[in-house]
């Protein structure tokens, strides 16, 4: 086993982990939105999930935490000195939509 798919196997059980958690669908609904959509801020994410879900600002900045940070998925790149733009990283795509299918 490479170092990649050990990789993958540690993104796939991570994020399998924090979907289990989420008895609203909102976590779901996050993951759904970085597949159709990139460059994201939290604010755009925010927005999306506001209409659909009783979320806070702070609750949709920490799920984008946890996804960047401790799972992984996500990628952010700053734009200038106040905001960052998250993305779905190319190589977790595949894993990310395959656990989505099959939730």
């Amino acid at each position: 086993m490479t170092d990649q798919d050990k990789r993958h196997d540690i993104v796939e059980e991570r994020l399998r982990s924090w979907l289990a958690g989420d008895e609203a669908g909102v976590r779901h609904a996050m993951i759904r939105i970085f597949l159709n959509h990139s460059d994201l801020s939290i604010q755009d994410i925010y927005e999306h999930l506001s209409g659909s879900f009783p979320v806070s600002y702070h609750s949709v900045a920490g799920m984008v935490g946890i996804l960047s940070s401790r799972i992984g998925v996500i990628t952010g790149t700053r734009t200038g000195k106040r905001f960052r733009l998250y993305r779905l990283r190319e190589k977790d795509m595949p894993v990310v939509r395959r656990i989505i299918s099959l939730s």
